[in-house]
This record gives C-alpha cells, sequence and structure tokens, in this order.
C-alpha cells in the first residue's frame, strides 16, 4: 500500500514521532519536523518511510497502532522482524555467564631420554 503525505502525519500524531515549536504569542504549537523511531534522527515527512510494527507476514493490522515511521536505512535493517527480535529495544549486555572451556593440559611426566 502506497501511503500519503497526509497518512504519514496521522501516523506520526498517533505515535508522537514529531518536533514541534510553540508560538510565543499564541501559545499554538507548530509541527517543525519529524523522526525515525529507531535512530531518533530528524528528517521531513517525505523521506520517512511506514514501518510495520508487527509486520504483516506475522498477522500484523493496517491500524495505526501497529504502524511507526522508520527511514530507509532503518526499515532495510529491519526487515521482517519485530522489534524484539532486532535487538533495538534494549541494548543491554547479557547477564549470563559464558562456558569457560574446561579441558585440561596433560601433565608432561615423561622424561626425555638421553
Amino acid at each position: 500500500m502506497r501511503y500519503t503525505n497526509k497518512d504519514k502525519a496521522i501516523i506520526a500524531q498517533n505515535r508522537k514521532q514529531y518536533f514541534y515549536e510553540v508560538d510565543e504569542w499564541t501559545g499554538a504549537k507548530r509541527i517543525t519536523g519529524y523522526y525515525c523511531a529507531e535512530c531518533e534522527r530528524r528528517f521531513s515527512l517525505g523521506d520517512l518511510e511506514v514501518d510495520h510494527i508487527r509486520p504483516r507476514s506475522k498477522r500484523g493490522t493496517e491500524r495505526p497502532s501497529n504502524l511507526q515511521l522508520l527511514c530507509p536505512r532503518c526499515n532495510k535493517g529491519k526487515g521482517a522482524r519485530t522489534k524484539a527480535k532486532t535487538g533495538t529495544v534494549s541494548k543491554k549486555t547479557s547477564t549470563a555467564k559464558r562456558k569457560t572451556s574446561t579441558s585440561k593440559r596433560k601433565a608432561s611426566s615423561a622424561k626425555k631420554k638421553r
């Protein structure tokens, strides 16, 4: 499905993926830019791509709650994986202990004969 800028603006407002300035005189908010949900860099609305949080191949829907805006680089990197499988949700190091090798060295008890 091809999304228009109007559709992208609705998705951005639903996910709160926009920057705004407040007018000093009236106090009104004016949207000044949009950002990628993954890398959080600022882009214009036309440069961002619509991405399904839960992919359509995994029974994801077309509802605005399942859509987000990503830059082309992040969208290609994500592919048809969910956010939990891309590893971008949290970049904490794993607390699992690594297995160490338990191989014992052979004792060199044999003496060289002259």
